[in-house]
């Protein structure tokens, strides 16, 4: 019976989160109230989640975007990058490529990112396009762009508020701690591996002409130019973003914690010596429907493992793959996962649902979950086949400049190509590092 409870609120998450009959912060608040509905949780245990390290690290992270944005930093960083193209098309788009991976690092969302490097991408295409040019070289630079931000949201631990929820309850049901610099070593080769691929697959599938985005350093320079001198406000905000990344990575010495740093360096953002915008200007940036829907996943995966559901759900699919066998295991949950993110709007919800079945998958089977977690983390990140998977994508498509076919057909040139990468680097690499299969 208390499985048959979790599986009508499964089913409620699953479809609310998926589809959006109503606002995915009212899904969320509503799914807390339901767990104590049915007797599954009470209501004071489905808030705990807000009170997690990991939901303010998200907090801390909008208020330094925010602070790129108002400075007008992250605009100028990209324009930078951009600055570095010598009139060749290819480059430029590797560039453009560049300078987002190179947001990743600041900005949390893939929707803040491409929201910071948007404008000057149409900025770009515009002037190409002054020569009767940019159709291909316009897709090659909002596909990259829109696709480089989606595998970017599993390759930090701060890349997305996906990864800022997995961190934690991968740490919540299994006890394994994550620091910033383990999981930078653990994924970000898997990312840069997929992001060359992904530019030899535009290249391939839309050749540009020699002289499309010639003009585009031009224009660059013109808006370098336009927004002049270092502000004294941006060059705080570079000193307290070193300071934070720094410490990201040193945490193994210094062991205050990814979120500890991140609000530390937030609130140097907006104090009256060191800050550089208002409290109401940080605040405006947060974006609570993500701090709501957080708090919800983290409740619906603890509700989940605590009440035996997942362990319940894993056992019937553990039926069909022998015991021992992470790349069966490894195939199934790939397979799973990457046919419901069709119809998620955001990953997080995906890895809310995914991610308690698959910690209680391996441990039936006898295999390593965090090694089989990290898998499915990454498939949550397959979200470039439809507009409709996520908001970056939406900003994007909306410029009209590609089609929904062309964004499918890179999609799935995409999966064939990085689904092997992604064993490669699972079963030879990850063990090198200490994460094994078993």
């Amino acid at each position: 019976m208390d499985h048959a409870k979790m599986f009508i609120v499964l089913i409620f998450a699953l479809t609310g989160w998926a589809f959006g009959p109503l606002p995915q912060p009212i899904i969320s608040l509503t799914l807390i109230l339901y767990l104590d509905v049915l007797g599954i949780s009470s209501f004071g245990t489905g808030l705990e989640g807000y009170a997690q390290p990991f939901v303010w690290l998200l907090v801390a992270t909008f208020i330094i975007a925010a602070a790129f944005e108002n400075t007008g930093l992250g605009r100028r960083i990209a324009l930078v990058i951009f600055s570095l193209v010598k009139g060749n098309g290819n480059a430029s788009v590797a560039l453009v490529i560049v300078a987002l991976t190179a947001l990743s690092f600041l900005i949390p969302t893939g929707a803040g990112r491409i929201a910071m490097i948007l404008p000057v991408c149409v900025g770009l295409i515009e002037v190409v396009k002054e020569n009767n040019l940019g159709k291909t070289y316009a897709k090659n630079v909002l596909l990259g762009v829109t696709i480089t931000s989606s595998i970017m949201s599993f390759s930090l631990i701060t890349g997305s508020s996906s990864s800022v929820y997995a961190a934690s309850a991968i740490n919540n049901l299994t006890g394994y701690t994550w620091n910033y610099l383990s999981w930078f070593v653990a994924h970000f080769p898997i990312a840069l591996a997929f992001i060359f691929s992904l530019w030899l697959i535009l290249r391939w599938r839309f050749p540009l002409k020699a002289e499309e985005g010639g003009k585009g350093k031009e224009y660059i320079d013109r808006q370098l130019a336009e927004i002049g001198k270092v502000k004294k406000s941006e060059l705080k905000l570079i000193i307290i973003s070193i300071f934070m990344i720094v410490a990201w990575m040193t945490e193994p010495l210094h062991h205050y914690s990814v979120a500890m740093i991140a609000m530390l360096s937030a609130l140097l953002c907006c104090f009256p010596i060191t800050g550089m915008q208002t409290w109401k200007q940080a605040s405006s940036k947060i974006d609570w429907d993500v701090i709501i829907l957080f708090g919800a996943a983290y409740a619906l995966a603890d509700a989940m493992h605590t009440n035996g559901t997942a362990s319940w759900l894993a056992s019937i699919l553990a039926e069909f793959i022998p015991a021992k066998s992470p790349v069966l295991a490894a195939i199934v949950m790939v397979s799973i996962v990457t046919v419901f993110r069709l119809g998620f709007a955001n990953m997080l919800g995906v890895t809310a649902v995914f991610l308690p079945l698959t910690i209680s998958l391996a441990e039936a089977l006898s295999i390593n979950p965090i090694w089989l977690a990290q898998i499915v983390i990454i498939t949550c990140s397959f979200g470039y086949f439809l507009p409709s998977q996520s908001p970056a994508n939406l900003m994007t498509y909306s410029k009209g400049e590609y089609t929904k076919a062309e964004l499918s057909t890179v999609g799935i040139f995409m999966l064939i190509v990085t689904i092997p990468i992604m064993y490669i680097f699972a079963f030879y690499y990850w063990p090198l590092i200490g994460l094994n299969p078993f």
